[in-house]
């Protein structure tokens, strides 16, 4: 394997402020050849199974160049200092800007950013990578017209670490995470609502994807008025949050429906999915249909979901 020349010598960073914790583990402000965010894995005394874990997944980070994708630039590999470098994203987060600063983006920014997660996201599926926790906390502000992505495979890493894990082998349930979750996951919650790594798929990636669309345009999350034991009911027998009071085109709110459909099996893939956003065409800042644009015959497929 050529990790060696992803293979950073932690003693070789300045480790500056905390920025935040993560699901592997607190993240810092760093300095490594110039700025950097290190993300510290929990671990003291890893096993050869976690160490293999771990370096497994180094392997598929260092695969991933994309440019709405936060950039890896290596890993501490030496115990007990296990920790993974990427560039640092040095403006807010989609939650903050949303939730946070109660900012209402614009329609026609908001379809630029869906374009860029559709784009970055139809990339890391097809190199075989499962975000599994695409959330409006996960996706960075660049500047002003670009987004990149956090923390694609960080879920599957802490599973395999077992940094989440209780003695049954199942994973904790964090604030907010709900909203994001598919109904075959919701379907799955085991009484103390633990969750299983492995129900997280490319489908389940485009669910998220769907609530991080309602998000933006409608500045909170779905069903952000019901308790948390209503949303697993309502979601797990199929019920979706209404986008009657959603102030975009109809085609949009046919999507977010779409990338909510029950079945994950009739939820397009993200290649399809960029290709639709493309084809919608913005008019003053409003969503509108284009008799001249082929968008019913592509959007076909996703109203004969309704």
């Amino acid at each position: 394997s050529h990790l060696s020349e992803w293979t950073v010598n932690f003693n070789d960073i300045e480790l500056g402020d905390w920025i935040g914790g993560g699901r592997i583990g607190d993240v810092y402000k760093g300095n490594w050849h110039g700025q950097v965010a290190v993300k510290l894995i929990e671990i003291k005394e890893p096993t050869v199974i976690q160490l293999q874990a771990f370096k497994m997944q180094v392997q598929t980070f260092r695969k991933t160049r994309h440019e709405n994708l936060v950039l890896f630039m290596g890993a501490c590999m030496e115990p007990p200092k296990l920790a993974i470098i990427t560039s640092l994203c040095k403006d807010h987060h989609l939650y903050r800007r949303i939730h946070g600063l109660k900012e209402t983006l614009p329609v026609n920014k908001v379809m630029l950013i869906l374009k860029q997660i559709a784009q970055a996201m139809s990339y890391l599926h097809s190199r075989g990578v499962v975000h599994a926790d695409l959330k409006t906390k996960n996706i960075f502000f660049e500047n002003e017209s670009k987004v990149v992505i956090t923390d694609f495979g960080h879920f599957r890493l802490a599973a395999e670490l077992k940094l989440e894990e209780t003695r049954s082998g199942v994973v904790k349930f964090p604030y907010g995470w709900v909203y994001y979750l598919a109904p075959e996951i919701i379907r799955s919650l085991s009484p103390n609502q633990k969750l299983h790594r492995k129900l997280f798929t490319k489908e389940s990636d485009v669910y998220a994807f769907g609530t991080v669309s309602y998000e933006l345009f409608a500045t909170v999350w779905p069903f952000h008025e019901c308790s948390l034991e209503s949303i697993i009911y309502q979601v797990g027998k199929g019920a979706k949050q209404s986008l009657s009071k959603l102030d975009v085109a109809r085609e949009m709110k046919d999507l977010i429906n779409h990338f909510w459909s029950y079945h994950p099996g009739k939820r397009s893939d993200f290649k399809l999915i960029s290709k639709i956003l493309e084809k919608i065409p913005m008019t003053k800042g409003r969503l509108y249909r284009s008799p001249s644009q082929p968008v019913s015959h592509m959007l076909r497929a996703v109203e004969a979901d309704f």
